[in-house]
């Protein structure tokens, strides 16, 4: 078998077996910042398994030597599939993307509007935008400038150091681009939504950004007002498009909050450093393999 055949296996494999691999990861309490960035390399994993029978026979005119041992049709039919999964992941993924972007720039422009109504005058980047309802709300968009917004209802319910622990923890959805991630998240779930990581992108990727938020808001903070916000509002309401701190899995939120020192710093289990070794083996491998499936087929 060529690196090809191995890069193409090996990549659908990754996509299959990770996710439980990431979602054991936030249960050992390893860095939501870490497990981010280590769903990332599964993801160009699995996307280059499925392109790379396509973009190879397209370089080479060949997938497999001729004194591979397999017959010649598996050329065809491999770059046929790769063609038309890359198509459809293609057009999908980027209607997708192009249907967030719309839907948050609307919302966007709404709040915007909302705020010349409340204060006279445009809202500023490092400014909250106070809904006068009595209602509990917190959530951030992205956008020029992006905004965190919170109802006066979060005043009722929560004391200042809350407060400002929700207001931390808003900017960090903002400051460390999380709404970036969750819409790349969605578009790989609507182009490649037959393979189990990217099917579970969307619920994955808004885990671990809720959990790298919490751990940022804690760090400024401490744990206990990061957890009484999460108590507080996590059954509250956001638009679909903003990221708030209600919701997403706050059950194990709390238990990795109660596992944090006081100034916030998470205790690294030593899953963390296993973690990223296989990181780097991933990476080390899929390096490996691009250089042996460019010199597996000949011009």
């Amino acid at each position: 078998m060529t690196g090809a055949v191995l890069w193409t296996i090996g990549g659908l494999l990754v996509g299959v077996f990770s996710p439980p691999l990431l979602r054991r990861g936030m249960r050992r309490n390893v860095d939501a910042g870490l497990l981010l960035t280590l769903w990332a390399i599964p993801v160009c994993l699995a996307v280059s398994a499925i392109a790379v029978p396509l973009v190879t026979k397209l370089a080479h005119g060949c997938w497999l030597p001729p004194d591979s041992g397999l017959p010649h049709w598996v050329n065809s039919v491999a770059a046929s599939l790769s063609g038309t999964a890359v198509v459809i992941a293609v057009v999908r993924g980027t209607w997708q993307l192009g249907s967030t972007a719309l839907r948050r720039r609307r919302v966007h422009a709404r709040h915007v509007e909302l705020a010349w109504l409340l204060t006279g005058k445009a809202p500023q980047p490092r400014s909250v935008l106070w809904l006068p309802t009595p209602e509990p709300h917190a959530y951030s968009l992205a956008g020029n400038p992006p905004l965190v917004v919170m109802s006066e209802g979060v005043r009722r319910c929560l004391g200042q150091a809350a407060v400002s622990a929700v207001d931390t923890h808003e900017r960090a959805h903002i400051r460390r681009r999380h709404h970036l991630f969750m819409a790349v998240a969605q578009a790989l779930s609507a182009g490649l939504g037959w393979l189990p990581l990217t099917r579970q992108s969307p619920s994955l990727v808004r885990t671990l950004i809720e959990l790298d938020a919490d751990a940022q808001a804690a760090r400024v903070h401490g744990t206990w007002p990061v957890r009484q916000a999460i108590q507080a509002l996590q059954h509250t309401a956001a638009p679909a498009v903003a990221l708030g701190i209600a919701g997403e899995r706050a059950q194990l939120r709390l238990a990795r909050l109660t596992k944090q020192t006081p100034d916030g710093t998470t205790r690294r289990s030593r899953s963390a450093a296993a973690v990223a070794m296989m990181a780097a083996t991933a990476l080390a491998l899929c390096a490996l393999t691009v250089g042996v499936t460019l010199a597996s087929c000949g011009p």
